[in-house]
């Protein structure tokens, strides 16, 4: 992936070229170089919540509020953070060994919101490292480092300095290799977080110790964590390979391999949690699930090594779904409150609660097979690639840059980038099949006003029917908002979708069926609060469409995602405020492994539709008052008549919310 990164782009910082000239070889302390370049990146953060907080100060409408989000409701400003998103900058390792000496983070004391008036909530957002590749790139920290004995539990590397965020968005660490050295037991590889999309990707966490010392290789530990896709990640040694603990909101985990850990290879403790193609070869316990409001999803899965005395998978608290976990050498497959025990090597499917069934049906789950999502390579020929920016866009959301990038697209050019910036747009672009991969830069984009009434529109229209189109790495803030969608799907063509994030605007529909949709860490928030008449428009509305969905965070639409008739594969959402979180209609089939459907509104919508359809559901809620709830968990319709479960019928979780072990309804 080395083209795009280069002095072409400028949301990319060498962290090997001035200013910062860090040492690759391995035989200088970058530590202070690593933290005042973060510290560089987030600055402009401070320096937007001035601008706002003098904002708010300033105006004469004194029911302007301080408020956990920033939104207007009736008129009346309520001010969190920057109104205006800063440009982001990935720092990017070429190639080398990087050695420090103490945990690499931000150090910016003022990096709060204003909650309240109140510091609370920490504006820990757009960090993104970016490696070269995980093999060629390695932050090795140095051996017997001073602050990692045992009992520190000290990082390696952290996205938090404080205890919480509802405003992390976007974060990554992708492409490199974090070795905690020798000698230092107390070591934590990385410690991650991130809101509603954030992705620790191709990573491998190691102790080179000879005993393999360490405390965590990967350690989620903060609230609020919304957004977490981690995939492909191998840690080796330590005491715990991952740890996930927070009890708000989910994480989700594909392609992991643990190994060599002392204690147990994967812990979850209160936390909603999914994973998928766990391979652990350890003596000690696979996963070890406690905490009362725990929900772990396990599918696909080789548990290992093991040993005979003990088991390779622990419930000792919250509930678990597994299915199609393959097990060996424990004595084992899995406790479930230390008295439910299956003996057999092999899971074929297990719920540690009650079953839910609308109308009399096998309680059972309703597989979809699952397609791995393309892995399109990044061509080395620059050549092959082309910037807007080249073709007259301006991106600073004042001219309209929809020809220029149209210009772009038309090029005949495999692969299309973004410089940094807002980009006007005020019609749709038409995305040919010569162009295989775009790539935003995390760029962001503002609606014009004709684009923002059109009910049939997309910001982009992926056209043709062969080959596959890659769109990954957006973050548009406020200013793209409207009854349209940011990807319109016009023909059979497959699209992969990565690392996508509209902060006010609806994500996808399509206008052709029978294409495939590969989702990987997408969020969008629709219209934001109150009853804007924007919340009409569904987050994801998938007609006839065949989607593999792997953490995906839709928000406040009437109904966040709709399969017409079509196969839909989720592995891993949330959803939040208003509206129905899944609704599946015309035969269409739905599966759901892992999720929350987050602070409802207590109103008489249900969280799950069900309309002549096969739907199977393993999710939990999630809230922060009695009233955060979907009192109506479940409606379905098979025929003519119509059913509901309700709330009170499935376990509790916390407060009022509740856990949904596995809903199934099939269509009759």
């Amino acid at each position: 992936m080395k083209t795009i990164y280069s002095e072409k782009n400028d949301a990319i910082v060498d962290i090997t070229k001035p200013p910062y000239n860090a040492d690759n070889t391995g035989k200088t302390d970058v530590t202070e170089i690593l933290k005042r370049a973060l510290d560089d990146i987030l600055r402009p953060n401070i320096e937007g919540l001035e601008k706002a907080k003098n904002k708010l100060l300033a105006m004469e409408d004194k029911n302007a509020k301080i408020s956990f989000e920033i939104r207007k409701e009736n008129d009346v400003l309520f001010v969190i953070f920057p109104e205006e998103l800063q440009p982001t900058k990935i720092l990017y390792f070429p190639n080398g060994t990087y050695l420090v000496s103490d945990t690499i983070s931000y150090s910016l004391e003022n990096l709060r919101n204003i909650y309240n008036g109140v510091s609370r909530y920490e504006i820990n957002r757009q960090i993104h490292f970016k490696g070269e590749s995980a093999e060629g790139v390695t932050i090795k920290l140095k051996d017997n480092c001073k602050g990692f004995e045992f009992g520190t539990e000290r990082p390696v590397v952290s996205f938090m300095q404080s205890e919480s965020s509802n405003i992390a968005m976007t974060n990554s660490f992708e492409d490199i290799t974090i070795d905690v050295g020798s000698g230092n037991p107390g070591a934590v590889g990385l410690v991650f977080f991130a809101n509603n999309t954030g992705s620790v990707k191709n990573v491998k966490i190691k102790s080179s110790d000879e005993e393999k010392r360490g405390y965590t290789g990967l350690l989620i530990k903060h609230e609020i964590i919304s957004g977490c896709y981690v995939k492909n990640v191998e840690v080796d040694g330590f005491e715990y390979g991952i740890r996930a603990i927070p009890t708000r909101n989910f994480s989700v985990f594909e392609n992991i391999y643990l190994k060599n850990q002392k204690r147990v290879g994967f812990y979850i403790k209160d936390m909603i949690i999914s994973i998928r193609n766990l391979v652990s070869d350890n003596f000690a316990n696979a996963v070890f699930v406690y905490g009362a409001s725990a929900h772990m999803t396990l599918v696909d899965s080789k548990l290992y090594g093991g040993n005979p005395l003990d088991n390779a998978v622990i419930c000792e608290a919250g509930s678990c779904f597994i299915r199609n976990v393959d097990t060996k050498g424990y004595k084992s497959s899995a406790i479930y409150a230390l008295s439910q025990v299956c003996d057999s090597d092999y899971i074929e499917e297990y719920v540690s609660d009650s079953v839910h069934t609308a109308f009399d049906t096998k309680k059972k789950s309703e597989p979809i097979m699952v397609e791995e999502t393309p892995e399109i390579p990044y061509s080395q020929n620059i050549e092959d690639w082309t910037c807007v920016n080249d073709f007259g866009a301006v991106g600073d959301g004042v001219h309209d840059d929809t020809t220029a990038i149209q210009a772009a697209m038309n090029s005949g050019k495999k692969y299309v980038f973004f410089n940094q910036g807002k980009y006007l747009v005020d019609d749709t672009i038409v995305i040919p099949e010569t162009v295989e991969r775009v790539n935003f830069m995390y760029c962001n984009f503002a609606a014009g006003e004709d684009i923002k009434l059109r009910h049939d529109k997309g910001v982009f229209a992926v056209t043709g029917n062969n080959g596959t189109l890659v769109m990954e790495d957006v973050f548009t803030w406020e200013s793209l908002y409207g009854f349209f969608k940011f990807i319109e799907h016009r023909g059979k063509r497959t699209l992969v979708m990565s690392d996508l994030h509209t902060q006010t605007a609806a994500m996808y529909f399509n206008t052709v069926e029978g294409g495939k949709v590969f989702i990987e860490n997408c969020g969008c928030t629709v219209g934001g609060f109150g009853d804007s008449p924007y919340r009409q428009t569904p987050a994801y509305s998938f007609k006839g469409q065949q989607v593999w969905a792997r953490h995906i965070n839709p928000e406040r639409s009437f109904c966040e995602i709709l399969n017409d008739g079509g196969s839909v594969w989720i592995m891993g959402f949330k959803t939040e405020n208003y509206g129905t979180a899944f609704k599946t209609i015309n035969g269409g089939r739905t599966e759901v492994l892992g999720g929350t459907i987050s602070i409802g509104t207590n109103q008489n919508l249900p969280a799950i539709v069900n309309e002549n359809s096969t739907v199977s559901v393993v999710a939990s809620t999630n809230g922060y008052s009695m009233n955060d709830i979907f009192p109506i968990a479940v409606e379905e319709t098979q025929g003519r008549e119509t059913r509901r479960l309700m709330h009170t019928e499935f376990p509790l979780r916390i407060l009022r919310c509740y856990k949904i072990p596995l809903y199934v309804g099939r269509k009759s």
